[in-house]
């Protein structure tokens, strides 16, 4: 054999001897099917394989999204799921449903930051060695799923946000209070999606609120109220004894107020009620006034009209008086 030969042929062996001690290297990441989700910013237990128990990730508040490692952490936007696959390099396709929407590994590592609008409700992953990563975001507090499935293996993750950056204040007031008596200014604070707040403000202990403006009313730190169950804010004012108008404002503590995200509509940090302090026994009597003259009124008509109808000129049935 020529030296020439000799020598393409020895380059041959070489590149298959390196290919084949290749193969097995590459399965080291390899596993068994599994997903696990890292960065729950509630729990570091929590795996979010049942509905009752979801994973919870921060609602984002300010149109950022960011990973945080730490468990149970306030500044997180993402939470990352670690898939395992028998193969080195399987596809896993991964699809969400409710408010959750999947960021991918290349989307977070973009020169220009993913914001919730960028999030999708499908896509898929490649592995490497073995590994791959997705990330999910929510903009609800309820509960929703990620559901991999890869190589006739699936799993089902549940996961719900946590809501703690108010938006918008949504308070109503009555128009009319009684003399000297009280009426309540009540309503929910929502995040910029529409969710309750998962911890309430508060106002006596922590001034979350402020109260200006206020005039003609009073109102002391101790008449707020907070019932868990409907997520409502109670203030509680104080009318004046005598028939005048009352304002007040109601704002977010300035640690409470959002900047505007323009994706997210205009936010709502303080809302202004005017409410009139009358007389309502004087109220009643002239409305009780009213009600007898329009009675008066139908009665002289149906008189009327029933005598058209006893003289046979109308049609139709006769009406009854009040």
């Amino acid at each position: 054999m020529s030296k020439k030969l000799i020598a393409v042929a020895s380059a041959a062996a070489l590149a298959l001897s390196a290919l084949v001690g290749v193969a097995p290297a590459a399965s080291a990441g390899v596993g068994p099917f599994a997903v696990v989700a890292d960065g729950d910013s509630a729990s570091a237990s929590v795996a979010g394989t049942l509905s009752t128990a979801p994973s919870k990730i921060n609602v984002p508040s300010a149109n950022v999204l960011r990973y945080n490692s730490a468990e149970v952490h306030t500044t997180g936007t993402l939470i990352r799921y670690d898939i395992t696959t028998p193969g080195a390099t399987d596809i896993t396709t991964v699809t969400s449903t409710g408010s959750v929407k999947l960021i991918t590994a290349t989307q977070l590592a973009a020169a220009t930051a993913p914001v919730v609008a960028d999030g999708t409700t499908s896509a898929s992953v490649t592995s490497v060695g073995g590994d791959g990563h997705i990330y999910a975001l929510t903009t609800s507090t309820g509960t929703g799923t990620v559901v991999f499935s890869s190589g006739g293996s699936s799993a089902t993750r549940h996961l719900a946000g946590q809501s703690n950056f108010a938006y918008k204040l949504e308070l109503t007031a009555p128009s009319i209070a009684a003399l000297g008596g009280e009426f309540t200014i009540s309503g929910k604070i929502k995040d910029a999606f529409g969710n309750d707040l998962t911890a309430p403000l508060e106002t006596a202990s922590a001034g979350d609120f402020t109260m200006t403006g206020i005039v003609g009313a009073t109102h002391v730190a101790a008449d707020f109220s907070y019932t868990a169950a409907t997520k409502v804010y109670e203030f509680v004012f104080t009318a004046p004894t005598t028939a005048t108008g009352t304002a007040i404002q109601i704002k977010l503590a300035p640690e409470h107020t959002s900047t505007k995200v323009t994706a997210f509509g205009t936010p709502v940090s303080a809302q202004f009620f005017t409410v009139s302090a009358v007389d309502l026994s004087a109220q009643v009597t002239a409305l009780t006034a009213q009600v007898a003259a329009l009675t008066a009124d139908y009665n002289a008509l149906a008189a009327k009209w029933n005598a058209r109808v006893a003289s046979k000129k109308a049609p139709k049935k006769a009406v009854a008086t009040k």
